[in-house]
């Protein structure tokens, strides 16, 4: 798999509240090794739909670990979210 990522490996922080699969769990990546994307804050947090307004209960564990490995491994370039600096004062997985 060639992507701009390889070799770097990531740790993901993976909760699941008590009214799971009805709500999402909540899904972040923990410092030291965050990694630079344009989907992902610099605070950890994950912009993806399913872990938010797009999540359904027939969703898995494993469709949030393929969609993020997804986003990586689609990616072009390393930056920020353009949006970075008004969400990356927020403790992350909220």
């Amino acid at each position: 798999a060639n992507t701009i990522y390889e070799g770097e490996s990531f740790m993901l922080r993976v909760s699941f509240p008590k009214d799971y699969p009805t709500v999402p769990p909540s899904v972040y990546f923990l410092p030291p090794n965050i990694p630079l994307h344009e989907h992902i804050y610099s605070n950890g947090d994950i912009c993806l739909s399913l872990l938010g307004k797009g999540w359904r209960p027939t969703m898995t564990a494993q469709s949030i670990a393929l969609s993020i490995l997804s986003i990586l491994s689609s990616a072009q370039s390393k930056s920020l979210p353009m949006d970075n600096a008004r969400h990356a004062q927020n403790k992350p997985g909220e």
